[in-house]
């Protein structure tokens, strides 16, 4: 695993390095004299499960006669006044994540100008600084998830704590002591923050209400000990779970907070951190991704520090992968660690930003955006054997069902359920605007089955059993039963390309469409993960799952073509508005969907692809990177590679992608997403699982010797790889389970070998192992 080091304290936000429990976040500036801990609680959301009703929502009857209004336009060939239905159907908007406050250490006698150094272990979750004779060691205990932060040798230590928050019952919120070594701020958080694209409305709004906002506290605690001055933090809201009222005062999340204190001075600095770095160690140290020769990178000027090592290697006329390969696996790391860092079984799934974000009105909300960005968040997750880290997006998917189902009845007449391309910890569900939204990104009625049909991926990477996949089957189901009802006359009318849009005939721009190249690809996944999982419980008798099987029997098997070569994104070729747009949403059913496309439909993603361009947000070079591999494309995988680990800060335009001086990705601005999926689109490059097992599938030049442990392929085989000049040193492949024991088919440059995998034995393979023309046995 990796280490990110700078030198100096960070002087902006986006220099600080990310600690997380899952549930506790902290962003912290590296200082040693002073220390700012920006921290941030995944449960703090602004409003409560009643904001979405704020305003009158349209009833089942008029719902009805505004759907029809819209289909009847589609089908007229009105595609603009299709608009205006669906937009009377809309709410107002998807609550926000919020900033809990901040934590400033400032020591005694520490020399403010003394030269530092700070670094993050990924392997372990550990942050260290170093300034003169001072250090520092910053990690948070997730068991007890508590912040803990070590100075050494001991000093007197002031902790002053500060939110932009509000008081229980007042403005500014005021730190009060609780004994001698313990201060706590109790405070209250917004009624409703309206999010960036609102610009009429207030950032935030303040109820006093009993159950209109959160309540929530910080408390931290200064131990002094011998040779070291502790101080230990801790943060609770009273959330009381997803779409559940808060329950509980600002004194009562209070005492949480420092019962959890209490708990970690029991238990003892040393021992916390032992527990910190044994835990990160066994969830991080199943994977392991090596790029280039190491000796290489450690004698190279300034490979110490993370920001001199960036910079020489993007002064490197070759490229960033050619002068040093090992940052690309520096982010895969980062990638990983983010995710443990930022989701938790039992918690909320990572949101927009992780769980790091200093904005009291972040940019979207910083919410649950379904239509890519959430689920992306999650793709390295099964790969690289965090499994147990998805949970948390399925807990989501499960709840949100629940809450949707009225609101699928009301809009949509239809059984089952469905979301839209919002969501926050209250679950809101129906489609945002404020009866101004374009449809083009506020009408999307497909989030449902995204989120439903990832919930067997567990069980295709062999990380689920019979009883999980009980506990998800009526989610499942339930999607299953709106789409079906959704799917009309071959139609999914109204439908968008999430927020893609085409020309009409008369040069106006539209985005309603009676179906979509997307639409068919989810519901595809759909009824194929609803019938899987229904045979593997003994269900195939249930009449959702026969419907669902008939209706793959007639659904189209993979997307039409233009007469220009590329795929069709709506229902018949349509001129885009933007033909470079960052969403490529056409291309779903390649990746992350798992369709076998012909020859024809791959060249028509190629063209495809070819047409959008390579430059864009963050995520959506992430989304590219993931396609080529998956069209075996090396040298794209490292084009769009290049453009992810550029510096944000030189690029300018609204949709240009690159890091941020801490390794965050930017959308732009700042947004995990990108951070996360890279994870999944570069074990894409190394290992894919969609037909048999194919090694080194679209392995760039750049990247041609190195090594990676730990990988899984469905369905359910650890992976290990090691090559040299793109070539094939050795293969170990051994399932995890007995249920993926037996004959796998296995290919590399392709050629196909069937073999034998076992639990108890690594098979092994090499160069050799494949016959020098492609067999298919």
């Amino acid at each position: 695993m990796s280490t990110i080091r700078f030198t100096g304290t960070a002087e902006s936000w986006l220099e600080c390095l990310p600690l997380g429990d899952g549930r506790l976040g902290a962003m912290s500036d590296g200082g040693v004299a002073t220390t700012t801990l920006h921290l941030n609680d995944a449960t703090a959301w602004s409003g409560s499960p009643a904001s979405e009703a704020v305003d009158p929502l349209t009833d089942a009857a008029e719902s009805a006669r505004l759907l029809a209004a819209s289909r009847a336009a589609i089908a007229a060939g009105d595609h603009v006044g299709a608009e205006a239905p669906l937009r009377a159907m809309q709410t107002r908007y998807a609550q926000s994540y919020v900033p809990l406050g901040d934590v400033v250490i400032d020591v005694a006698g520490a020399d403010p100008n003394a030269a530092l150094t700070r670094e993050l272990d990924l392997a372990t979750g550990v942050h260290r600084s170093v300034a003169g004779s001072m250090r520092t060691t910053t990690f948070i205990a997730a068991e007890q998830s508590v912040l803990v932060h070590v100075i050494e040798p001991a000093a007197p230590a002031i902790v002053s704590l500060h939110s932009p928050l509000r008081s229980p019952d007042g403005d500014n919120p005021e730190q009060h002591s609780i004994g001698a070594d313990t201060v706590g701020l109790l405070l209250r958080l917004p009624s409703d923050v309206a999010p960036g694209h609102e610009p009429d409305l207030p950032g935030a709004l303040w109820d006093t209400t009993p159950g209109a906002a959160l309540r929530a506290a910080i408390g931290a605690r200064v131990i002094q000990e011998s040779g070291r001055t502790v101080i230990l933090v801790a943060a609770a809201t009273t959330f009381a779970g997803l779409g559940k009222t808060p329950v509980g005062t600002a004194s009562d999340a209070l005492a949480d907070a420092l019962e959890r204190i209490e708990r970690a001075t029991e238990i003892g600095v040393d021992a916390l951190c032992s527990e910190t770095e044994r835990a990160m160690g066994a969830l991080l140290g199943t994977v392991t991704l090596s790029l280039g020769s190491p000796s290489a990178v450690a004698a190279a000027p300034g490979a110490r520090d993370t920001a001199a090592r960036f910079a020489a290697a993007r002064a490197d006329p070759r490229g960033v992968l050619t002068s040093d390969p090992g940052l690309a696996a520096l982010l895969f790391d980062y990638g990983r660690y983010l995710l443990v860092s930022s989701s938790r079984p039992g918690g909320l799934p990572a949101n927009l930003q992780g769980i790091w974000n200093a904005e009291l009105r972040p940019p979207w909300g910083s919410g649950y955006t379904l239509n890519i960005n959430t689920e992306m968040n999650y793709w390295g997750a099964h790969v690289t054997d965090l499994s147990a880290r998805a949970q948390p997006l399925a807990d989501f998917t499960v709840a949100i069902a629940d809450a949707a189902a009225s609101h699928t009845r009301r809009l949509y007449g239809t059984p089952g359920w469905t979301v839209h391309h919002n969501s926050d910890a209250w679950l809101y569900a129906t489609a945002p605007g404020r009866g101004a939204g374009d449809p083009r990104w506020a009408f999307w009625p497909l989030g449902g089955a995204w989120l439903a049909s990832l919930l067997s991926q567990a069980w295709e990477f062999g990380a689920a059993d019979a009883e999980d996949l009980e506990n998800i089957w009526p989610t499942l189901r339930g999607a299953a039963e709106f789409a079906l009802a959704w799917h009309r006359d071959e139609h999914t009318s109204p439908a968008t390309s999430p927020e893609n849009a085409f020309l009409t005939p008369d040069g106006r721009s539209g985005s309603l469409a009676a179906t979509t190249a997307m639409d068919l690809a989810l519901l595809r996944d759909l009824f194929t993960a609803t019938v899987r999982t229904a045979e593997a419980l003994g269900r195939a008798d249930d009449d959702v799952v026969k419907a669902a099987g008939e209706r793959l029997c007639v659904l189209p098997e993979q997307p039409a073509l233009t007469p220009d070569g590329t795929i069709v994104e709506w229902d018949v070729p349509r001129p885009e508005e933007d033909p470079h747009h960052r969403h490529v949403s056409a291309l779903y059913g390649l990746f992350p969907g798992t369709e076998h496309w012909d020859e024809s439909r791959r060249a028509a993603a190629t063209t495809t692809l070819e047409r959008r361009g390579d430059d864009s947000s963050g995520w959506s070079l992430v989304w590219k990177l993931a396609l080529w591999a998956r069209l075996h494309r090396p040298d794209k995988v490292a084009d769009l590679l290049e453009l992810a680990l550029r510096n944000a800060d030189d690029v300018s335009g609204p949709w240009a992608g690159g890091l941020y001086p801490n390794l965050f990705a930017a959308h732009p601005p700042f947004q995990i997403d990108a951070n996360l999926g890279i994870v999944g689109a570069l074990s894409e490059a190394l290992l894919q699982s969609v037909d048999g097992i194919h090694l080194l599938p679209a392995l760039p030049a750049e990247l041609g010797t190195g090594s990676v442990t730990g990988l899984v392929a469905r369905p359910g085989v650890i992976v290990g790889l090691e090559w040299r000049d793109a070539q094939l040193l050795s293969a170990t492949l051994r399932a995890r389970h007995p249920a993926a024991v037996g004959s796998h088919r296995v290919r590399w440059r392709g050629q196909t070998i069937t073999v034998h995998i076992d639990t108890e034995h690594d098979t092994r393979l090499d160069a050799r192992s494949f016959p020098s023309e492609e067999v298919h046995p």
